[in-house]
């Protein structure tokens, strides 16, 4: 009799259970830049491969063009799960993370694929997991962006050419410092007022990959793009941890799965159109390119890498070494 009693109950459970697996599961992914771009054509591949893996169950919907608010927007939006996945640029590590930034800090490392190396090393492991802790973010991939260069409207070719330098930099204090001991005055802005603050003077130079200044028809209020890659950017592919850990083994598989392997496409798509889009500036869009000599640049901005590299991690500052030698 008490079997018959339990069995309303569990059948019941039983389509309750059934119900939640089969409920389509949202996905708002958040992009604080505007199109075109590789990180489109990476999105783009994460919601056609998501799609296929689970089975139809996961939907994407992409808010690009900073139309959810800018990167630190987008933190807190991901730490409570209101939004469940962006591409971070250098501003999580920095925000979240101080002692294993050193992947950001202007004039350390020589280019990504060194990033990349660190990321997948022990103090990498450990920078992920203080990311997971205080932010409730797992950072799944990452793909390169192309070199952070300086544009503004004169050549600039050594240090003493940034001398009160009114220069945007987002609010990264390690940026900060070692601009201002490059000679710059650096001001923060938030990026979506980056063109509007060159317009009229608030900041007279920036630094960004090629791709955002096309992006942000930066052209229109620089005239000189200086090849000074003092930073070689990459995108932080960062899922809700809240979001993460609700999902089944399988859906959680699909979603990680699809963002490691859109970073790889995107990373390919970058390195194939990065070169074009950067002489495009100039043969497009009329600015003057200047090769510049990072070597004293370096040499100037050491003091204040060294006083940075103070607050590392131990296993952050014997993985550097090698490039501060």
């Amino acid at each position: 009799m008490m079997r018959l009693k339990l069995a309303a109950p569990i059948l019941a459970l039983g389509m309750l259970v059934a119900s939640t697996a089969a409920r389509a599961v949202d996905i708002s992914f958040a992009l604080h830049t505007s199109p075109p771009g590789p990180e489109f054509d990476a999105v783009n591949r994460f919601v056609e491969l998501v799609k296929e893996r689970s089975k139809g169950k996961i939907n994407v919907k992409i808010f690009h063009s900073a139309v959810l608010g800018g990167e630190r927007d987008n933190l807190e939006q991901l730490t409570v799960n209101e939004v469940q996945m962006t591409l971070f640029g250098d501003t999580l590590p920095n925000v979240v993370a101080p002692p294993y930034a050193a992947t950001v800090v202007p004039f350390v490392f020589p280019g990504p694929e060194e990033i990349f190396k660190f990321w997948d090393s022990p103090a990498g492991a450990e920078g992920k997991k203080l990311i997971k802790d205080k932010a409730k973010l797992d950072v799944v991939a990452f793909f390169r962006r192309g070199d952070r260069h300086l544009s503004a409207k004169k050549a600039i070719r050594t240090p003493d050419d940034l001398a009160g330098l009114k220069l945007r930099v987002p609010e990264i204090p390690s940026w900060v410092r070692v601009w201002t001991q490059l000679g710059a005055r650096p001001t923060p802005v938030a990026w979506p007022e980056v063109f509007s603050g060159l317009q009229m003077g608030v900041i007279e130079a920036q630094e960004n990959p090629c791709f955002n200044v096309n992006q942000a028809k930066l052209f229109e209020v620089q005239t000189h793009l200086m090849f000074t890659a003092h930073v070689p950017a990459v995108w932080h592919w960062s899922i809700s941890s809240r979001f993460l850990d609700g999902l089944t083994p399988e859906l959680r598989e699909a979603v990680v799965s699809s963002a490691v392997d859109a970073a790889k496409h995107g990373d390919e798509v970058t390195k194939q159109q990065i070169d074009v889009v950067c002489k495009d500036l100039a043969n497009k869009n009329k600015m003057t390119l200047v090769e510049v000599d990072r070597g004293p640049f370096i040499a100037k901005a050491r003091p204040a890498i060294d006083e940075i590299a103070k607050g590392w991690a131990p296993s952050v500052r014997e993985a550097v070494a090698q490039y501060l030698n």
